[in-house]
């Protein structure tokens, strides 16, 4: 069995290493934060809570996608550690005159991925208690767990990178340890994002289906390119967002690579946003891609017109 099969039918555990994070404190920071990105973080993050935004640029496209949590009054951003300074130098230079610090601690604090039909109780006899909502959020023995979304249990486990270290090798005499590849699988078969350097700059957040996965909030106010946001939502038409597809192609598309159409020639009309191998064989993919052209026609992957890619149900309804 290899580790992609292994993630899908089996308790595995992975020491998110690819993952950083950026630390906020201070007297003003959590207004400071509602301010910059696009979810309602004064209603919905707490000790207990944990939420998806973006921080956009004013054109109203995604410069960073992560998950935020709070702890001891101090606000954390996990996101891919290839963006993080970038993130982290923007945000710092709209602090001004607010009472605000911010650091990147992408070494000083580990990331730990486990999930599993069985990871809740053997967590637990670990651990501590596991949070039992979506998104919520537990401190035991200094490790902060979350719960995030998935096909089964599955848990982002933070703490001091010694602390996080210990935990996954005990954790290793019980699950199986994989690759955050294998885990960026479990986020595409969720039909949750992550916006990879690739991708940077390239959608709206409505693109990525922020608004139906809790990740986007049209009554909190104002944020870089909340304008542009909002006038697409109410005002004007959704023409491109995100669909879960699978491939038969044996070459696993790369983020940011192109989707095509076949009429006269190929016609680009989609990104993929993140791809991985399948454990039957070919790969899964996220892809934002034209609504209409995929209502209408067969997408590719390849500019041939072999192998179209087969449309799969997303996890959740994008009614709003």
């Amino acid at each position: 069995m290899n580790e992609f099969e292994a993630v899908m039918n089996k308790d595995t555990a992975v020491e998110l290493s690819d993952y950083g994070l950026i630390k906020i404190e201070g007297d003003d920071a959590e207004t400071f934060l509602h301010a910059q990105f696009t979810n309602d973080l004064q209603h919905g993050v707490d000790d207990s809570r944990s939420q998806l935004s973006a921080y956009c640029s004013p054109k109203g496209r995604i410069l960073a996608l992560f998950r935020i949590y709070k702890s001891n009054n101090i606000y954390y951003l996990s996101m891919p550690r290839e963006i993080v300074e970038a993130t982290h130098k923007r945000l710092s230079m709209f602090v001004l005159m607010s009472k605000v610090t911010l650091e990147n601690v992408s070494d000083s604090i580990g990331q730990l991925g486990v999930a599993g039909p069985g990871i809740e109780e053997k967590l637990k006899a670990l651990v501590g208690q596991p949070p039992e909502e979506m998104d919520g959020v537990a401190v035991s023995d200094a490790v902060t767990i979350i719960r995030i979304p998935g096909p089964y249990p599955r848990f982002l486990l933070l703490g001091a990178t010694d602390e996080i270290g210990s935990l996954s090798t005990k954790l290793t005499t019980f699950a199986t340890e994989v690759s955050p590849n294998a885990w960026e699988l479990l986020d595409i078969r969720a039909a949750i994002p992550v916006i990879h350097q690739a991708n940077v700059d390239a959608f709206v957040p409505q693109m990525v289906n922020l608004q139906a996965i809790d990740g986007l909030n049209f009554k909190k106010g104002c944020f870089p390119g909340q304008e542009i946001v909002a006038r697409m939502q109410y005002l004007g038409k959704l023409k491109r967002r995100m669909y879960l597809v699978h491939s038969d192609c044996e070459d696993v598309a790369t983020t940011g690579d192109a989707i095509y159409v076949h009429e006269s020639e190929p016609r680009k009309v989609g990104t993929v946003v993140m791809a991985q191998p399948a454990p039957q064989g070919g790969s899964d993919l996220l892809i934002v891609a034209e609504i209409e052209a995929t209502d209408t026609q067969a997408l590719h992957q390849l500019e041939n017109a072999e192998s179209p890619l087969q449309l799969m149900e997303l996890p959740y309804s994008l009614e709003t």
